[in-house]
């Protein structure tokens, strides 16, 4: 992504100068962070059965995941923030006397549940277990004005950038034009992405654990020429 002529990061710079009649280049690069807390979470919460006949798995997974998404309807989690990102049928086998010997089949379905307020997110846990979700994995917190923290820490690196090339003119004295002629977006990075969470059937228990949300770290990157 590349934007043109508009004013506002810890890197290198490179400076040219072409010939007599040209103007100089200076290319400098800027970062900004923004640190927030999140005030959202999205965990992933499964149902797991088995049984000797596939259809008898999926009938019997069907019944408890319906179960689950109406419980978490019930605590005000809207079916639009519930999605399946998995559904997987397993032949099960038993090995004997080094032959393997299909007992059954498992299936696997994997929800996503965004919770958009933080509050919920002990209750949506013991919810959906109490339905009988038997695995809970990765929750990971986010914050909902991503873009415009984005936006926020973007400007900054912007900033630090113009800074950067008029300290560097005026150590080489030279005068820098502050609206830069050329900027370009690098990739920014949002931190921590997810929070190792896993648990099973084998597990579980009624209540749910304590869990605590880190901050939110969102960071722009970018380039910029200038010419003097």
């Amino acid at each position: 992504m590349a934007f043109y002529a508009n004013p506002y990061f810890h890197s290198t710079a490179s400076m040219t100068r072409m010939t007599s009649t040209e103007r100089g280049r200076m290319t400098v690069t800027g970062s900004g962070k923004i640190t927030a807390s999140p005030d959202q979470a999205i965990i992933q919460i499964g149902i797991v059965t088995e049984s000797k006949e596939a259809e008898t798995a999926q009938s019997q997974n069907a019944i408890i995941s319906n179960n689950v998404i109406s419980a978490l309807n019930k605590i005000g989690i809207l079916n639009e923030d519930i999605n399946t990102i998995s559904y997987t049928i397993q032949p099960v086998y038993e090995f004997t006397e080094g032959a393997s010997i299909l007992t059954g089949y498992r299936v696997q379905h994997i929800l996503e549940i965004t919770i958009k307020n933080l509050m919920n997110l002990g209750p949506v846990y013991e919810a959906a277990v109490a339905a009988g979700a038997n695995i809970a994995e990765n929750i990971r917190f986010d914050v909902s004005n991503r873009d415009v923290l984005y936006m926020e820490a973007l400007q900054q690196a912007m900033k630090k950038a113009t800074e950067k090339a008029t300290k560097l003119g005026e150590q080489i004295g030279v005068n820098i034009n502050q609206i830069p002629v050329k900027v370009n977006e690098e990739t920014g990075t949002i931190s921590p992405r997810q929070v190792s969470f896993a648990l099973t059937s084998e597990s579980i228990t009624g209540a749910a654990p304590p869990i605590q949300s880190n901050k939110i770290e969102i960071e722009a990157n970018l380039s910029a020429v200038f010419i003097y």
